[in-house]
């Protein structure tokens, strides 16, 4: 019975968001920030049901999409080409015996296809710049309570409630740095939480910049001076990292491109970002000091976990070559074992870096057309940033670019949070485009009925128009 009631629910959610796959769209990135929330305090005893409830919101929200087609200018067709080839080899692999069991596998499949379509949904989501800028304006005060709940996080006791990981684990298992814990925000894990960090992050350091109204502005410095501290809260070294490569990056990008608008930009920007770190230092000094501790005496280094991410494929193909099956290495996996009384499947090497559990899901074959089209989209959006006329719209592509390429060895398919925010920024290699063709068309319409009738002589001067 109670198989057959999340059935129900699943289907009541699919109908719903097929109706009205716009706003289903949207919501899927407002429950990635409060999924862990609800998974952890408010619906604990649902928490896995929880963590797929936005899988079935956006298989609705497709095929809303898909029921009234849409025209649509493909410009890069071989992503969608390698998609359909990694979508039939994901789907085999998900028969692979060593997995136990077929079911298992649609985990897998979810982690891999799922969310890739939004790469062709988001361009039809905003109809115009402001339409855009508004909807990022609204997702980023998210980021307050977010950042307060993780400030809050760091200075209470490590077995306070607001410290749990997920409902029945131990409180023990809570990291911490120093005295301090490891925030997670609303989110269920660290990785959760630093994934969204680096996704505002990057929102804020191109509309800081960008939106010159002077609200705005303040607002954005106190986000982008929370995002900081969460940062160092989080005990993570990785997004520390991050943060420094996007912005060196950002602005490598602007003064090889367009030297004297980039000065221009670093002025811009001079006063939020001086502002921001001044109360980062000044008023959240404890957490500094002791991310600095952890990062002088810490046993491994960041640069060892970045080479043992290209290390350890070889080693685990040495292994076996074709793979476990997907969805092997996946967190759900066991329970979608437990809940459906699944046989268990072939015992996994021991693995913790993304690229390593893609080679041991889906084999070495799997892992070069998976990150062959990482780096086609790596490809595109930088192929999108030099189409590109307007400064804004080049500087959104470079920060869907960066946040991609940085990230190229990080946590994706293991990574629920990642899963949204990557490929919502892969939607870009299509937007961007679409909407600086809409609002040059816009001008040149304007420019049409602004010129006086005489002016317009024949077809030819339309055409010039």
């Amino acid at each position: 019975m109670e198989i057959i009631g999340v059935l129900i629910l699943a289907l009541l959610v699919t109908f719903g968001a097929s109706k009205k796959w716009k706003l289903a769209i949207k919501s899927v990135l407002v429950i990635a920030v409060l999924e862990g929330a609800l998974r952890r305090w408010a619906f604990p005893q649902a928490r896995d049901l929880i963590y797929f409830f936005k899988d079935f919101i956006l298989i609705g929200s497709y095929i809303g999409f898909a029921s009234r087609p849409r025209p649509f200018v493909d410009r890069y067709p071989f992503i969608k080409e390698l998609v359909l080839v990694i979508a039939v080899f994901c789907c085999l692999q998900a028969f692979n015996p060593s997995l136990g069991s077929p079911i298992v596998g649609l985990i897998g499949i979810r982690s891999y296809l799922l969310y890739i379509p939004l790469i062709w949904v988001i361009p039809h989501l905003f109809d115009s710049w402001e339409d855009l800028r508004d909807f990022l304006r609204k997702y980023l005060l998210l980021l307050i309570p977010v950042c307060i709940l993780g400030v809050i996080q760091y200075f209470s006791p490590q077995d306070s409630p607001l410290n749990v990981y997920i409902a029945g684990e131990e409180q023990l298992s809570v990291a911490t740095v120093g005295e301090f814990v490891r925030i997670t925000g609303t989110f269920s894990y660290i990785a959760g939480m630093t994934t969204y960090l680096s996704f505002c992050f990057s929102l804020l350091v191109v509309l800081i910049a960008r939106d010159r109204i002077f609200k705005w502005q303040i607002i954005y410095t106190v986000e982008l001076a929370l995002v900081v501290v969460n940062s160092f809260m989080s005990g993570a070294r990785g997004i520390i990292v991050y943060e420094v490569l996007f912005v060196i990056g950002y602005l490598v990008f602007g003064l090889l491109h367009d030297y004297n608008a980039s000065l221009n930009l670093i002025k811009l920007m001079f006063i939020p970002t001086v502002l921001a770190t001044i109360l980062a230092v000044v008023y959240f000094q404890p957490a500094i000091a002791a991310f600095s501790d952890r990062a002088t005496n810490s046993g491994d280094s960041v640069e060892g976990r970045i080479l043992g991410s290209f290390t350890q494929v070889s080693s685990y193909a040495d292994i076996r070559l074709d793979g476990y099956g997907a969805g092997a290495t996946q967190n759900g996996a066991n329970t979608i074992r437990a809940f459906l009384s699944l046989r268990g499947g072939e015992p996994l090497p021991p693995s913790e870096g993304e690229t390593g559990r893609v080679v041991i899901e889906i084999g070495l074959l799997g892992f070069g057309l998976w990150y062959g089209l990482r780096i086609l989209l790596l490809v595109s959006l930088y192929s999108v940033f030099r189409r590109l006329k307007k400064p804004l719209y080049k500087e959104l592509a470079v920060c869907a670019f960066l946040f991609q390429a940085i990230n190229i060895t990080g946590q994706l398919v293991t990574n629920p949070t990642m899963l949204v925010y990557f490929w919502f920024f892969g939607g870009f290699i299509y937007l961007l485009p679409a909407l600086e063709d809409r609002e040059t068309q816009q001008d040149v319409f304007a420019n049409i009925s602004s010129k006086p009738q005489g002016k317009l002589n024949n077809l030819d001067d339309l055409n010039k128009q």
